[in-house]
């Protein structure tokens, strides 16, 4: 049997065959586009990557004159789908390959857009070969070689969901676009454009930017004291911020009388601090983007990290690890990289448990790393958004931190002080995570009765 398979992008079509094929694949080009052969299990493969959606939705040519088309009639106008020009030579291939195949596999990204991606093409391509569906969340050997081995059926009802988003983007853009722009007689390269994400998003933007410029700055009053027992420690008045000046100086001044103060009372507590969440593309993108990068550059390297075999795909909401995942085969892995005393740490715990979030879902798991790397393979900034899934993912399988928390209740001046003091007892996740940064503040022992020296008060 002769079998194509479709990957979303050629980097990935490569890796696919790499694994597949055990590295014995050859690489040919087809009207200008590469594509990688095979034989496996007595049946000869090719790989064929595309590049993302290879086919647009937009309305005919009739419809772009605003002058005769109202935006009214774009919403009743039904689009049309055409092969994006830039990608002739895709489909070319696609077509040519695809007439001589028994089988054609979609092995796009395991989402609906990826669904849509897949199917879109076959119907493009115009062919009607039975069609199969791999789906995976990482590029690893294990992952493609179990996806290849129980293919599923292509779900049209997933790309159906992608498509709708797709046309509501448009009749939303277009029309809404069209309307705003007559409206305003803003036309030509002056237009106003509207979009589903891009307005409400603008909306955000200019509400924050309004209360930034609007914002009436109020004055208020912080009232310390340096103390000191044996150390020197901060406390601060109970009334905590005063809006009153007046009041603010009165207690200052009672504060300034007082040459000790005297303890009140103190409690300690100790608590544990719960390790963080599985990263979901939000929180990921969020805690990258503090190294420094943009969004667009944070899921750029996710997705080269992910095609390369590195990281789980990185598009997901889901915050809770699935039963299948091996988390102990992922430390095991981590073992032969820069992580390696890490790894080997988590691995000796009698059991090894992951912290869960909110959100489960069956497509994707959470954001992790799928295989061992180091400093020499990664550069740059892929070692950091690599060290960073890494990281989180060691937090994750990490027990929690043990912290302690004192509360010193203090008399100045007649005044109502309180010093708190923080210390961290048992690191936990914090040391495989030093993204979450954490102040340790140390008070010296103090018991009820006790009178340390008022050294300042401001």
């Amino acid at each position: 049997m002769r079998r194509l398979i479709i990957s979303e992008k050629n980097h990935a079509a490569q890796r696919i065959a790499l694994i597949l094929s055990n590295n014995t694949q050859k690489r040919r080009s087809v009207a200008g586009v590469p594509v990688f052969e095979f034989s496996r299990n007595g049946d000869d493969y090719l790989v064929l990557g595309l590049r993302g959606h290879i086919v647009e939705l937009d309305y005919p040519d009739k419809f772009n004159d605003w002058s005769a088309v109202s935006p009214k009639d774009l919403i009743y106008a039904k689009p049309e789908k055409k092969v994006d020009p830039s990608a002739k030579k895709i489909m070319t291939a696609l077509k040519d390959i695809a007439f001589g195949v028994d089988e054609i596999i979609i092995a796009t990204d395991f989402d609906r857009e990826g669904e849509l991606i897949g199917v879109e093409a076959i119907q493009q391509a115009d062919t009607k070969k039975p069609l199969k569906r791999a789906r995976f969340s990482a590029l690893t050997k294990w992952e493609i070689e179990k996806a290849f081995s129980e293919l599923t059926e292509v779900d049209y009802k997933l790309a159906s969901a992608a498509e709708t988003r797709q046309l509501i983007d448009l009749v939303w853009g277009a029309s809404l676009t069209r309307f705003i722009s007559l409206a305003s007689g803003q036309l030509g390269k002056d237009f106003l454009s509207v979009g589903r994400v891009q307005s409400p998003t603008l909306a955000l933007i200019v509400k924050r930017e309004k209360e930034v410029t609007e914002f009436e700055p109020t004055p208020y009053w912080v009232v310390s004291a340096n103390l000191k027992k044996g150390e020197e420690f901060r406390a601060t008045h109970k009334h905590g911020t005063f809006d009153d000046k007046d009041a603010a100086q009165a207690a200052l001044a009672n504060a300034k009388q007082a040459k000790t103060a005297t303890v009140k009372g103190v409690s300690v507590s100790e608590k544990d601090e719960y390790p963080p969440a599985p990263f979901n593309t939000t929180v990921f993108v969020a805690e990258a983007t503090k190294r420094g990068l943009t969004a667009s550059q944070v899921m750029k390297i996710a997705e080269d990290l992910y095609t390369d075999g590195y990281i789980s795909y990185p598009r997901t909401d889901n915050t809770v690890y699935p039963p299948s995942l091996s988390l102990k085969g992922i430390l095991e892995k981590l073992t032969k990289s820069e992580f390696s005393k890490e790894a080997e740490e988590l691995l000796a715990q009698e059991t090894i448990r992951a912290s869960r979030g909110k959100k489960s879902t069956t497509d994707h798991p959470p954001i992790h790393p799928v295989d061992a790397a180091t400093k020499s393979e990664l550069k740059g900034h892929r070692w950091d958004i690599y060290e960073l899934v890494t990281r989180r993912f060691l937090a994750t399988v990490a027990p929690s931190c043990h912290s302690e928390t004192t509360i010193v209740d203090l008399d100045v001046g007649n005044e109502p002080f309180v010093s708190e003091g923080y210390r961290i007892l048992f690191q936990g996740w914090r040391k495989y995570y030093p993204y979450y940064t954490s102040s340790e503040t140390l008070l010296p022992a103090m018991k009820e009765g006790d009178t340390p020296e008022v050294l300042k008060a401001l």
